[in-house]
């Protein structure tokens, strides 16, 4: 069994764990080290890795905390090796590609588990990558923004449309990279006054074939990956 956990999603903070019977993997730990303890009912034993994408609060913030307890990191950023790098975590096998983000080094993952494929990616404008001959089984992608809801005069406004994935971009990826196999898309880090989360769910439910499960991370949500997707 492979399931996902949102602890958190958006700039207020991003966390998610992604766990086996015996095993979780942490998707980013951009919540304080006490809420993310909580979030695994206080076992961290079960934890064989953390995963970060970049180094901006809302993704990092406990990672030092994490590090300290003497979890294995993974986090790209922190070395520069950013292009294409590797790790085994427990049964999770791990390999890191970068996307860009406004100038910061910042990093996708391809995880593989159980004999799924799963993508994660967050904060980033583009991805210059074709991941169609893989065939993944899951796609965890932002959808930041829907361009006719962002305010041209928003002081970061330049921030948003350069560091971030639209509705457009989100569509055209999974267009791309969507296969048979793909099962699931759940879409990451809405940003709350410049997407309409049912909207674009509806709008990537039309893009892939009937049958995929399709939602919006929130705060709370727990899912099992898998065929005929519903929620706990």
């Amino acid at each position: 069994m492979l399931t996902l956990k949102c602890l958190g999603t958006g700039s207020s903070g991003n966390c998610y764990l992604l766990s086996t019977e015996s095993e979780t993997l942490i998707l980013d730990c951009g919540l304080s080290i006490k809420e993310i303890k909580k979030g695994l009912d206080f076992n961290i034993s079960k934890v064989v890795g953390v995963l970060c994408t970049h180094e901006h609060a809302d993704h990092c913030k406990a990672l030092e905390d994490l590090r300290n307890m003497g979890m294995r990191i993974h986090a790209p950023f922190c070395t520069g090796d950013v292009k294409s790098s590797h790790s085994r975590m427990g049964s999770f096998d791990v390999t890191s590609f970068d996307l860009p983000h406004n100038g910061t080094w910042n990093s996708g993952f391809l995880i593989k588990v159980n004999e799924q494929k799963i993508l994660y990616m967050t904060d980033f404008e583009y991805c210059r990558y074709n991941f169609k001959k893989l065939k993944p089984n899951h796609i965890l992608i932002e959808c930041n923004y829907q361009q006719e809801l962002v305010d041209h005069d928003l002081p970061n406004y330049e921030h948003k449309i350069r560091g971030h994935c639209s509705l457009e971009t989100c569509k055209g990826f999974i267009q791309t990279n969507a296969t048979d196999s793909l099962m699931s898309v759940l879409l990451l880090h809405m940003g709350v006054e410049t997407c309409n989360p049912r909207e674009c769910v509806d709008t990537i439910i039309d893009t892939v074939k009937s049958g995929i499960y399709v939602d919006y991370a929130w705060k709370g949500l727990e899912i099992e990956l898998k065929r005929d997707l519903c929620p706990f």
